[in-house]
C-alpha cells in the first residue's frame, strides 16, 4: 500500500533478510493499492492498452477503428491484392503490426494521394510496402538466413576504429518508467521491471537488431530504468549463448556536473553497467550545453581515468546546444566522437543555429569533427527530425511514393550530412521496417541518389513556392542563439524554422511538440538574464515567444526584420498550448495529418513521470502500473480481423492451419 517494493522490503533483525509473502497476500496487497489508487485518484486498478492507461477502466475488447479501411471495400482492388501480394504465404510473413502499418499507409494514397481509381499503382504500392517490411525476415526468424540477404552496412566511426552500423538501436524508449532509478522513494523494484512484460519487449528489440546486422546499443543515465534494462537483455543473450561481449557495441551518456556530482553518477551507470558486460564502449558526456569551462575538464579528466583503467573505451559527447558552442566542445580535441542533430527538417532546429559559416548549423559542425577524424552520431532522425513516424499529409505527397519520409530522411543525413550513424528510437521489433528499408537503399548507390536528388529538388520547390526564394535562402541566416543577451532566451530561430516546416510542409503535430518544449522553459522574469541562461533545460533550444521583448537588436543584422517578427508572432499565435485546431481546421490551413505508424503504445509500459498523480499511483501500486504495456487485446482482436478480411481467410481456417 506505500509502494515500497516488495523485494527490498527488509525486517528489522539483526540478519536482515527479505520478507516473503504467500500469493495470496501478494494478491490482497495488489488489491488494497489498487483500492487506494482508486480511493485517491478515481483511476482503475488495471493498466489497460494506450498511452494514457492509468486514466480509465479499462474497456472490453473491441475492434478498433482504426483498423477499418475503405480501401478494403473496394473489391475490385481487394480481388487483385489477393491474387498477388496478400496471398496467405505473403502476408504469414508480417507481424500484426507490420500489417496494420502498411494498411494505413495504403489507406492514405488511396483516400488521400489520388490513387482510388488506380488499381495497378495500388498494388504496386501495397508489393513495395510487403517488400519493406519483409525483405529482412529470414534475417530474423531463421538460425541460418540466405547469405545473399544483406545485414545493415558497417563503416569506419572516426578515430575510434569501431565498425559502426549505419544504424544504431537507441534505448530512449527502453523503460518501463522515466522515473529514476537511484531515488529509493521513487523507484520502482528492479525484479519486477526486469520480470514485466516490457522487459521482454525490449530483449525481442535487441535480439532483432543483432541478427540484421544492429549492433550499436545506447543509453543514458537519465533514461529511467532503460540503463540497466538493457544491460539485462543484452547480458541475458550473453548468458544464453546467443552473442559474445565482443559481439556488440555499448554506449551510456551521464550528464557534466562537479566532481562529486559527476562521479555519482559514474557510480550509479558503472553499478548497473560493470558486473555485467564488463567495460563500456561508448561513454559520453550527456547534454552538453553552453560553456567549455573547469567542470567540463574536470569531467574528461574523470573519464580519461577511467578509460586507462579499461572501463570504457571511448570518450565523447552529445549534444542540444546551439552550432557555436558544439564547434567550441569539437575543437577542444578531446572527443573522440560526438552525438548531435542535424536533419533535412531540422539543421537548424535545437541542436544547431545558422551563423556558423555558410548558415548551415550543424553541418558545419560535422565537417569539422570528419576534420578531426571523430565518429559522428545522429540523434533522433525520425521524430525530431520531424515526426516522420506521423508524418504530415504534404510531407508524405511532395516525398512522393518511391521513399517514405523516414527512408528520405536517414539517406539525406548518410549522403549529404555525412554522418556515419543514426539512432532509430525502437519500442518494438516492427519499427526496423522503414529504417531497414533506408539501409537496404543506402547500400544500392546510384538509385539511392537519384532518388535522393529528385526528392530534395521537390522539397525545395515547395519551399520556395510556400515562402518565397528570398526567405529560403535568407530566412535563417544572422540571427543569435539563445545565449545571447539580445534574445532574452528567447528561441528565435527556432521558431522562425517551425514557422518554415509549418508553412511548408504542414508540419503541425511535430511543431506544436517543438513548441511545447519550449513553452516549458524555466524563466525568472525577476532575475537577470545571466542567472536565467545558466538554469537552461540542456534539452530546449530557449524560450518560447515573450511579447514584453523587443526583438529589433536580435534580428538587426536580419535581411529582413519586420517579416521575422511577424513570423514570430503567428509562430506563437498557432502553437501556443492554449490553442488547438480540429482536424477540420488544419486541412484548411493546409496542415493536414498524414499516416501513423505508431501501432500500438509509443512507449510501451511507460509510465509519465511529468504527471503528478501518475507519479504517486506508481508509488502506491509499487511500479506496476508501468509494467502492463504491450498489445491489449482489441489490438490483438483487430489485426486478426484486419488479416482475415485482406486475405479472404476466415479467423476459424487460419486457426485450423496453424493447429
Amino acid at each position: 500500500v506505500l509502494g515500497l517494493p516488495v523485494a527490498e522490503i527488509h525486517s528489522s533483525r539483526k540478519e536482515s533478510r527479505p520478507v516473503s509473502f504467500s500469493g495470496k497476500e501478494l494478491k490482497k496487497m495488489e488489491v488494497l493499492s489498487a483500492a487506494t489508487a482508486n480511493l485517491l485518484f478515481g483511476w482503475s486498478d488495471k493498466a489497460f492498452e494506450g498511452p494514457d492507461k492509468g486514466y480509465a477502466v479499462q474497456e472490453e475488447a473491441h475492434d478498433n477503428p482504426e483498423h477499418h479501411f475503405t480501401f478494403l471495400e473496394n473489391v475490385e482492388l481487394l480481388d487483385a491484392f489477393r491474387e498477388s501480394i496478400f496471398r496467405p504465404s505473403n502476408v504469414e510473413k508480417l507481424s500484426d503490426d507490420s500489417m496494420t502499418k502498411i494498411c494505413r499507409q495504403l489507406e492514405f494514397w488511396y483516400t488521400d494521394g489520388g490513387m482510388k481509381d488506380d488499381k495497378d499503382g495500388m498494388v504496386e504500392m501495397a508489393e513495395k510496402l510487403v517488400d519493406q517490411s519483409t525483405w529482412y525476415y529470414d534475417l530474423v526468424h531463421k538460425d541460418t538466413p540466405s547469405e545473399s540477404i544483406p545485414k545493415v552496412p558497417k563503416v569506419r566511426f572516426g578515430k575510434t576504429e569501431l565498425q559502426m552500423p549505419i544504424l544504431s538501436c537507441g534505448g530512449m524508449r527502453f523503460q518501463c518508467t522515466w522515473l529514476p532509478d537511484f531515488v529509493p522513494l521513487v523507484r520502482p523494484s528492479r525484479s519486477t521491471v526486469l520480470n514485466s512484460k516490457p522487459q521482454e519487449n525490449i530483449k525481442q528489440c535487441v535480439r532483432a537488431c543483432l541478427k540484421v546486422g544492429i549492433n550499436h546499443f545506447e543509453t543514458a543515465r537519465f533514461y529511467g530504468t532503460s540503463e540497466y534494462q538493457l544491460v539485462e537483455a543484452l547480458h541475458e543473450l550473453m548468458q544464453e549463448g546467443e552473442i559474445k561481449r565482443e559481439d556488440f557495441i555499448f554506449q551510456t551518456k551521464i550528464p557534466p556536473a562537479n566532481k562529486k556530482g559527476f562521479l555519482k553518477f559514474w557510480k550509479q551507470s558503472w553499478a548497473n553497467v560493470g558486473e555485467k558486460l564488463g567495460h563500456i564502449d561508448l561513454c559520453s558526456m550527456h547534454c552538453v550545453l553552453p560553456c567549455v569551462d573547469d567542470d567540463l575538464f574536470t569531467c574528461l579528466d574523470i573519464l580519461d581515468e577511467l578509460k586507462k583503467e579499461g572501463k570504457i573505451k571511448h570518450i565523447g559527447f552529445s549534444t542540444h546546444a546551439p552550432a557555436g558552442n558544439i564547434m567550441a566542445l569539437i575543437n577542444t580535441e578531446r572527443f573522440e566522437y560526438v552525438n548531435l542533430h542535424c536533419h533535412y527538417f531540422g539543421s537548424y532546429h535545437a541542436a544547431g543555429t545558422p551563423n556558423t559559416v555558410g548558415g548551415e548549423g550543424n553541418l558545419a559542425c560535422i565537417q569539422r569533427a570528419l576534420e578531426l577524424d571523430m565518429g559522428v552520431f545522429n540523434i533522433s532522425p525520425f521524430d525530431k527530425g520531424g515526426k516522420l513516424y506521423r508524418p504530415s499529409h504534404d510531407t508524405v505527397l511532395t516525398i512522393g511514393k518511391d521513399l517514405t519520409p523516414m527512408a528520405f530522411a536517414a539517406l539525406w543525413m548518410w549522403k549529404k550530412a555525412g554522418i556515419h550513424t543514426a539512432s532509430i528510437g525502437l519500442a518494438r521489433p516492427s519499427d526496423l521496417d522503414e529504417a531497414m528499408e533506408a539501409a537496404r537503399l543506402f547500400a544500392q548507390k546510384d538509385h539511392s541518389d537519384e532518388l535522393l536528388k529528385a526528392t530534395e529538388e521537390r522539397l525545395t520547390a515547395r519551399a520556395e513556392e510556400k515562402l518565397g526564394k528570398e526567405w529560403v535562402e535568407k530566412g535563417l541566416i544572422n540571427i543569435p542563439d539563445m545565449l545571447t543577451k539580445s534574445t532574452d532566451g528567447v528561441a528565435v530561430g527556432h521558431m522562425l524554422w517551425l514557422h518554415n516546416v509549418l508553412t511548408a510542409y504542414g508540419m503541425y503535430e511535430f511543431a506544436k511538440d517543438r513548441y511545447k518544449g519550449m513553452e516549458g522553459s524555466s524563466w525568472n522574469k525577476k532575475k537577470s538574464w545571466e542567472e536565467n541562461s545558466k538554469n537552461f533545460n540542456p534539452g530546449n533550444p530557449g524560450r518560447a515567444y515573450d511579447p514584453e521583448v523587443d526583438y529589433s537588436e536580435a534580428l538587426k543584422n536580419h535581411y529582413n526584420p519586420e517579416l521575422a517578427k511577424k513570423k514570430l508572432m503567428e509562430v506563437h499565435e498557432w502553437l501556443n498550448k492554449d490553442v488547438t485546431f480540429t482536424d477540420e481546421e488544419l486541412e484548411e490551413k493546409g496542415w493536414k495529418k498524414g499516416y501513423n505508424l505508431t501501432v500500438w503504445e509509443e512507449y510501451p509500459g511507460e509510465v509519465d513521470s511529468t504527471a503528478v498523480k501518475k507519479v504517486l499511483l506508481q508509488n502506491i501500486t509499487g511500479g506496476r502500473l508501468g509494467m502492463q504495456g504491450g498489445q491489449g487485446e482489441t489490438f490483438r482482436r483487430s489485426s486478426a480481423n484486419l488479416r482475415s478480411s485482406i486475405t479472404g481467410v476466415s479467423l476459424d481456417e487460419e486457426i485450423d492451419e496453424t493447429n
